[in-house]
């Protein structure tokens, strides 16, 4: 019992001291806002609060905050416009939000657009007028100036320099102890964790250390390819398929990858690898696995190691140049964006949807706080259908908690100070709460009611609230069973459709790579994404009685499966320069014939002529 308290107690104590960075902007912002230009711009302080929190942990250019300032002033300008008349409200409302997803998000970022669409929805709740339309853009462009001075403030207050030798050798460290513990066949769940939080680790590195100038590639290449690794052992040590057929010798060869992970953090240097290399070359040569799953983990982990010493000893520019998109790449990613099955065109119709029916019947509402509708709805409405019908259960019952706690205590706060320190107080407590419990919501409807309160009588503000939450959780939850409904199998089908375009986005990087550019950062996104996807459609079928379309099934996805491994090979070897020029050129042909085949509604094989004739062997072959 005390250790759950005490537990309690810790985690009470991160999250407030997590939040406190967002609370003192928030109240920063505020100060200045409604001390220069009045409470009722005040909806603009939490639209930026929102923008620090999710951006703090991240570096930022100049050319950031100059989009963020243009596309902060373009909201505002179509936000105003929506007000014009109806047909207007209906057309932008439709359009915007659309475009913000098409824009902003991607399978990889699914959220990428909230912070943007949360900014012109939070402008429509008093639209700007023409008396106030220049007021509202330079309050914009004053919080988007605050926002970067507290943004580089945090930075350097939170940041240490971080050395990349530093991590990388600790990184090893703890990967081969990690391997010694498979090998002796301790693997439990802190196994995968302490795998999956050395991944994350070197992700959050390498995503923080993306800067303007290019000297900084180096190192942030070096950063993927250290995530690749780690990622690949955490996929080897969560799977427990080939545990089963895992013999003394397998468990050994587990054993001297170990020893080898130690051998290259003791011995790993800026001008010479080549021994390192070679004794990975060997450890290939020598392997002889019978086991497919182990055998796959070997020629990858040991293809990756190998690019990342020759890595480290390269000098000058990196090998792979930064990508400039072409207008053929652009028009065939944003025909791809348009497929009625990309989560691009699904969720942006629903967001759409939501914020159309939600602001027309707001426009068409002669009632004091109509827009308490849409925004509900707006912060219900997620990517992730699980995550969004979770919302629609937890949002209405905090709501209700709230109401009724600013019914009891409201009465007590007689003056208008006590009411703003209780209402800012919950603010504060809000913001150390996790977004999407029901526990959050008590504390926004605390803060909301109290300010609304004070120009509304008490009771009819608390029947709007619960009226809007509620209408919001039916307008939500009609959208996503009738805006592509998604049933298990529809899901498991898409699923599957969505493996086939990742191998096609493989096929890609390759076809990428192979003409001089490559990104690992965008090859590691799509390797845990189809991972991810993967999971979701074996556990589909785990679930389903035995039957031989079952059993056809998990042989398809486990097919799949092993044909992106394979990918992943060919990708490394040529990283690694050892495609030679001849089998660069059939990698190319099959990289386009992959492409035109694997995709849905294609049934023609392919071509007979890309039996190997390789001069690299088995190591393109060997599945």
């Amino acid at each position: 019992m005390n250790q759950k308290i005490n537990k309690t107690v810790l985690t009470a104590k991160d999250r407030v001291r997590n939040a406190l960075p967002v609370i003192a902007f928030f109240f920063f912002l505020y100060i200045l806002v409604v001390n220069f230009f009045g409470r009722q711009y005040a909806v603009i302080v939490s639209t930026f609060t929102a923008v620090f929190s999710g951006q703090r942990l991240k570096d930022h250019t100049f050319s950031y905050y100059v989009r963020l300032l243009f596309s902060s002033l373009l909201l505002c300008f179509l936000a105003y416009v929506s007000s014009f008349n109806l047909a207007l409200c209906i057309l932008l409302n439709f359009t915007v939000p659309f475009l913000l997803v098409f824009l902003h998000s991607s399978q990889f970022n699914p959220k990428g657009y909230f912070s943007y669409a949360m900014m012109f929805v939070f402008l429509e709740f008093s639209p700007p007028s023409e008396e106030n339309i220049t007021t509202i853009l330079i309050i914009l462009t004053m919080a988007v100036i605050v926002l970067a001075f507290c943004l580089q403030i945090y930075a350097k207050l939170t940041r240490k320099p971080v050395d990349p030798w530093t991590e990388v050798g600790l990184g090893l460290d703890e990967l081969s102890d990690l391997m010694e513990a498979i090998s002796s066949g301790e693997i439990s769940g802190d196994t995968v964790s302490r795998l999956r939080k050395l991944e994350l680790k070197f992700h959050t590195l390498s995503y923080s250390s993306h800067r303007f100038f290019a000297a900084k590639l180096n190192s942030v290449k070096l950063y993927d390819m250290f995530a690749i690794l780690f990622q690949r052992a955490s996929y080897l040590a969560a799977d427990s398929s080939w545990k089963q057929s895992a013999s003394p010798a397998h468990m050994d060869a587990v054993h001297q990858l170990a020893l080898y992970v130690k051998k290259v953090r003791d011995q790993i240097s800026f001008s010479d690898n080549e021994a390192l290399i070679e004794e990975a070359r060997r450890l290939l040569a020598d392997m002889d696995l019978e086991n497919g799953r182990l055998r796959i983990f070997f020629r990858s982990f040991l293809h990756m190691m190998m690019l990342i010493l020759k890595e480290v000893t390269e000098s000058g520019p990196p090998d792979f140049r930064s990508h400039q998109t072409s207008m053929q790449e652009l028009v065939i990613s944003l025909w791809q964006r348009c497929s009625l099955e990309s989560f691009e065109m699904r969720f942006a119709l629903r967001l759409s949807v939501v914020m159309t029916i939600s602001y027309a019947v707001s426009y068409l509402s002669d009632i004091s706080r109509a827009y308490w509708f849409p925004m509900n709805a707006f912060l219900m409405l997620m990517p992730a259908y699980e995550e969004s019908d979770h919302r629609t259960r937890t949002r209405p019952i905090g709501t209700a908690i709230g109401c009724v706690a600013v019914y009891l205590i409201l009465p007590y706060l007689t003056s208008t100070a006590s009411q703003f320190i209780f209402a800012l107080t919950c603010l504060s407590i809000m913001y150390c709460m996790t977004a999407g419990t029901w526990n959050q919501p008590i504390f926004a409807t605390c803060y909301a009611l109290t300010m609304t309160s004070m120009s509304i009588p008490q009771n009819e503000a608390i029947t709007m609230r619960l009226l809007s939450v509620l209408a919001a959780m039916v307008l939500v939850y009609a959208v996503n069973h009738l805006v592509f409904p998604t049933s298990k199998e529809a899901m498991f089908r898409f699923n599957i459709h969505m493996m086939f375009r990742l191998h096609n986005s493989y096929w890609e990087i390759i076809w990428g790579t192979i003409r001089g550019w490559s990104d690992l950062s965008v090859a590691r996104e799509i390797l845990n994404y189809f991972h991810m996807v993967y999971g979701e459609a074996v556990s589909y079928l785990d679930k389903l009685a035995p039957s031989p379309q079952r059993d056809m099934d998990q042989k398809a996805l486990i097919t799949m499966w092993q044909v992106f491994s394979e990918l992943e090979q060919i990708e490394f070897l040529i990283q690694l320069g050892d495609v030679s020029k001849s089998d660069q050129m059939q990698l190319l042909k099959l990289s386009a014939e992959c492409r035109n085949h694997f995709t849905k509604g294609s049934v023609s094989p392919l071509p007979a002529d890309f039996h190997s004739n390789s001069e690299n062997g088995e190591d393109l072959t060997y599945v």
